[in-house]
């Protein structure tokens, strides 16, 4: 076993136990970086935190929104006193560091938990996946994502711009614009993934498309679909949550933004669904081909040895040796020999023609 494998295997088992310390069970290296961005209807300003601050709950002003957002989990210590400092329970800093947790939605008196997982293609056209974690406190929003991706860029776009009046109302519409950047990459990521397999139904019926790569590439967006219903079928069934919270994060004139959400997510099923059905539809379709193809390379075959079938019988008669075999001591017998096998074969090939074999 390699040893890059023996440390995933290694993380992916370490979180599995009770304990009083966890560690990240993932596969970024991203090394943990903090920022805190405040706002109210009149301010907006972004800085950055130290890891090492004693105390997190300190920086959060009451008369503003704070947004932490926590890039990075591989300072499992720091990621633990974050928790812990704004109320939670040391089981909810283990569901955050490990990206293996399946998708849910907790709620306490006057917090929330979102554990969670986004999907989008890279430059290269690759799926990736990454664990995100959204803990609501109070007047404070904490976002913990494996990598430094800006998966929240909206976000700061929405505050920036003051859209929907999002600086003027409570940390309810902050986690709706964080919560859409998700459903949106998932949204995007099982389009796309629609869209490819169609391209890829277009090419199996293409005749002229030699399909050598086609069942690496069905393979391929099997993977990337299966990945995308992992992720959005668990948060849709616990997405109801949201709609019926009394804890007073999500208030009633916002409601009607998580409807939309929810319809968004209800989306990303129903094509996920449909590309279900296409896979299943490519796969057979794929072994349909395959089949032609070999039926038609035996048939070319079938014929090829067909035609000499003759032959072979007339090469072997005067390929015996005996001596009082006439056409060996004429002088056309060699032309003899090869107008027949000629016409012969001509007379074969013009029947199957006829018959409509080839």
């Amino acid at each position: 076993m390699k040893r890059r494998d023996y440390t995933r295997k290694r993380r992916r088992l370490s979180n599995r136990h009770l304990a009083d310390k966890y560690l990240y069970a993932g596969e970024h290296e991203t090394q943990t970086g903090i920022r805190l961005t405040q706002y109210n209807e009149q301010t907006l300003r972004t800085k950055e935190v130290l890891v090492s601050d004693p105390s997190f709950s300190q920086l959060a002003d009451p008369g503003v929104i704070n947004w932490f957002e926590v890039s990075g989990l591989t300072n499992a210590e720091a990621i633990t006193r974050i928790v812990k400092d704004f109320g939670m329970h040391n089981l909810d800093a283990k569901d955050i560091l490990t990206p293996q947790h399946v998708v849910k939605i907790e709620e306490y008196k006057g917090k929330m938990l979102i554990i969670l997982n986004s999907c989008s293609y890279d430059e290269n056209n690759e799926m990736r996946s990454e664990h995100i974690s959204i803990l609501v406190a109070g007047n404070t929003v904490i976002t913990f994502t494996e990598s430094d991706n800006p998966v929240f860029e909206v976000s700061h776009k929405a505050l920036s711009s003051n859209m929907l009046n999002i600086r003027k109302r409570g940390t309810g519409l902050l986690l709706a614009f964080l919560m859409n950047s998700v459903i949106a990459n998932l949204v995007e990521s099982a389009s796309k993934v629609e869209e490819m397999l169609e391209d890829i139904e277009e090419a199996l019926l293409d005749p002229k498309n030699e399909q050598k790569d086609i069942g690496s590439l069905v393979q391929l967006r099997r993977h990337d679909y299966l990945l995308i219903r992992k992720n959005s079928q668990p948060l849709k069934d616990q997405f109801s949550k949201l709609l019926r919270t009394e804890n007073g994060i999500i208030t009633p004139e916002i409601l009607p933004i998580y409807g939309d959400l929810q319809d968004q997510l209800q989306y990303v099923i129903q094509t996920t669904e449909n590309c279900r059905e296409i896979l299943s539809s490519l796969i057979d379709l794929y072994i349909s081909n395959n089949d032609l193809r070999m039926n038609a390379i035996m048939k070319r075959l079938t014929i090829v040895s067909t035609l000499f079938i003759p032959l072979t019988f007339l090469a072997g008669i005067w390929g015996m040796n005996f001596k009082m075999m006439p056409e060996l001591g004429w002088e056309y017998g060699y032309l003899l020999a090869w107008g027949l096998m000629i016409v012969v074969g001509l007379s074969t090939w013009l029947y199957m023609r006829r018959k409509g074999w080839y």
